[in-house]
């Protein structure tokens, strides 16, 4: 890669990973043993790390480089649940650094699709034990104690560390995350304990009953609803249906857009330009704009076109995992 090449939208190419509940497609991630690779343009076939360690604040912008430095700090992963998930929790920055050496995660699942047998399990349903909730799980009684929620397609749901959750029956979900693979089992459905992790991650579980406010719907008469706004990141739904304009602000973030019903074209405004102009997003793509990328376009291809879109917010205090 030559450092005076311009940067451009990056479009990336999917892993697909296959799971006896169904299957996990990682769209954009940077995980160590799964690195995305660019499919489009200038920089097809580097990863999505070799862009981070040559092209650092000019991919993710100064905030994420001061607190994640070259590491991407936000994957993207879709989940296509036809079964039922195991039972797990994430830890959360403080514990993942001291114990793992790795980013802990906060996560937003976004419903993309819902039978009528699908169901999230999220957190509580009311204020349990630690004792009662190790005698539920070795026992095959612990769904008793859960918040079963019965999810419609355009619903969000914030995960932070802590939550336990789970998903079951067919549903089709979009995970923005901590860029972190790091998560605890703790219950397989009676399929046994192999692999559990009941008893390493008891002290990161969050006992206290589930908070509804943490799912969300986009607004239906609005353009852009928040959906996530977190340390680790800010998600909002884009109902597209006439072209957006974004001129970066006082942000300095990366952009992601994830497809997720439609299709759109993001056109690159700045009158320097020198590039192509035009970048095709289509449903269940996901585009990187980088950070130098300061003024676009965003322009629904087909009705009723609704994107994700991620980044970052200025934080005020340097994560504990980079010392």
């Amino acid at each position: 890669m030559a450092d005076e090449k311009k940067l451009y939208p990056f479009r990336f190419l999917p892993a697909d990973v296959e799971k006896d509940w169904g299957g996990e497609r990682f769209s954009l991630a940077d995980i160590g043993y799964l690195d995305s690779m660019v499919g489009n343009g200038w920089f097809g076939g580097n990863t999505l790390s070799e862009l981070m360690q040559t092209y650092l604040e000019r991919v993710v912008g100064d905030t994420s480089f001061e607190f994640y430095g070259t590491q991407f700090p936000v994957m993207v992963k879709q989940l296509d649940v036809r079964g039922r998930t195991s039972l797990r929790v994430n830890a959360d920055d403080t514990a993942a650094a001291e114990r793992y050496d790795a980013f802990g995660k906060t996560a937003l699942w976004y419903v993309a699709e819902a039978g009528e047998d699908a169901v999230l399990y999220v957190g509580f349903d009311r204020e349990v034990t630690s004792e009662e909730f190790f005698n539920a799980c070795t026992g095959n009684t612990v769904e008793g104690l859960l918040r079963k929620v019965r999810p419609e397609a355009g619903d969000a749901f914030l995960i932070p560390p802590g939550t336990v959750h789970a998903a079951a029956g067919k549903v089709k979900i979009v995970e923005v995350a901590e860029c972190s693979d790091l998560y605890f089992r703790l219950h397989d459905w009676g399929a046994g304990t192999s692999g559990l992790h009941l008893e390493e991650a008891f002290d990161l579980i969050d006992f206290r009953p589930w908070d509804p406010l943490l799912r969300r719907r986009p607004d239906s008469s609005g353009m852009r609803s928040v959906l996530a706004s977190t340390e680790q990141f800010t998600v909002s739904g884009l109902r597209l249906s006439e072209p957006l304009r974004l001129t970066r602000g006082e942000s300095d973030s990366f952009l992601l857009y994830v497809c997720v019903r439609g299709g759109a074209f993001l056109d690159i405004v700045e009158g320097d330009w020198e590039g192509e102009r035009r970048y095709r997003l289509q449903e269940g793509e996901v585009l990187l704009v980088p950070s130098e990328i300061t003024d676009f376009l965003l322009a629904p291809e087909k009705r009723d076109t609704f994107l994700l879109e991620a980044g970052l917010d200025p934080r005020t205090a340097k994560d504990s995992y980079l010392g």
